[in-house]
Formats: C-alpha cells, structure tokens, sequence
C-alpha cells in the first residue's frame, strides 16, 4: 500500500511542510470508502448485470474514484518536483525518496488507467441495458397489439354467436308460441 511505501516523506504544499502520508491521508480514505461502495455494487451486479440503477450508482462512483486519484496523484507529482530539487544537492536518501515517489506515481497513473478502463466499459454496459430495455418495450409493445387483435377477434366472434344465440332463441319461442 502506498502508505508503507512514502512513510517519512515530508513535502511542501502551499507553504506548509507536512508528512506526505499526512498530505493524502484525505484522499486515501475517500478512495477506500469508493472502493468499499464500489465493491458492494459489483457485487450485487454479478446477480443482475443489466440494473440500470445499480449500473448508474456504478458509474458514478467510479467517476469519484478517478477524481480522487488525480487529486492523489497531482500531490504526488508536486512531491516529486520537491525530491528531484533534494536529489541535486545530492545525498543517498534523497535519491531513496525519488524512487519510492517515482514508484509510487507509477502505481497511481496505473491505477487510475485502470479506474477510467472501468468506468468505460460501465458506460457502455449502461448503454447496452438501456438498449435492451428499449427492446424489451419494444417486444411488449408488439405484444400488446397482439394480445388487442386476438382479443377483438374473440369479441367478434363472440358477437356473432350472440345474435346467433339470439336468433334461434326467437325462432325456437316463436315455434312455441
């Protein structure tokens, strides 16, 4: 996990020097908070991967893990800048410093990569459930005017053998008469 691997990295952000663990510690729990909803809702899409409802929850919050990464990554590579400025004076620890950064920013740039990957292929699950919702209208629809045909058939049907039923009655009290 990245907070192992920055541990003792101090940085400057907006003129105050504070640990960089401490720097991401926001963003850190809003991004496992994400993944945990994140998780849930995968979850409960492997029983109904057409909800478009679960879906939408899907997609937006993937949309709020990609924010949170760039936001983690843009104060990494602000990070970065500040270690490569200590690697030029020199020393064994600062060249420490800008590997474990520099690893650290692949990792993210990775994870975010992977992040918009999912989010793409959410939109176009949504896409593709709202097109066979569309479809599904569609085939209930073509239902329904089936179901009107057959049902006005059997109206007609049953209109005529009413007057027939009509007709016998009256020819059969007009025999009895």
């Amino acid at each position: 996990m990245a907070e192992g691997r920055i541990k003792g990295i101090t940085i400057e952000i907006d003129g105050d020097v504070t640990g960089l663990n401490k720097a991401l510690e926001s963003t850190t729990k809003e991004l496992r908070s994400t993944q945990k909803q994140l998780n849930d809702v995968n979850r409960l899409l492997k029983l109904d991967p057409t909800n478009t409802e679960l879906l939408t929850q899907k997609q937006r919050l993937l949309g709020d893990a990609i924010k949170s990464t760039q936001g983690k990554l843009e104060t990494l590579k602000k990070a970065e800048e500040q270690a490569a400025a200590k690697l030029e004076s020199g020393g064994k620890e600062a060249q420490e410093q800008y590997e474990v950064l520099r690893r650290e920013i692949i990792s993210t740039e990775n994870d975010l990569g992977k992040l918009e990957k999912q989010a793409a292929d959410a939109e176009r699950a949504l896409d593709d459930a709202g097109d066979n919702g569309a479809e599904s209208i569609e085939d209930a629809g073509d239902a329904a005017k089936d179901a009107e045909s057959k049902v006005s058939g059997f109206g007609n049907a049953a209109k005529v053998a009413g007057v027939a039923a009509a007709a016998a009655f009256a020819a059969e009290t007009a025999a009895a008469a």
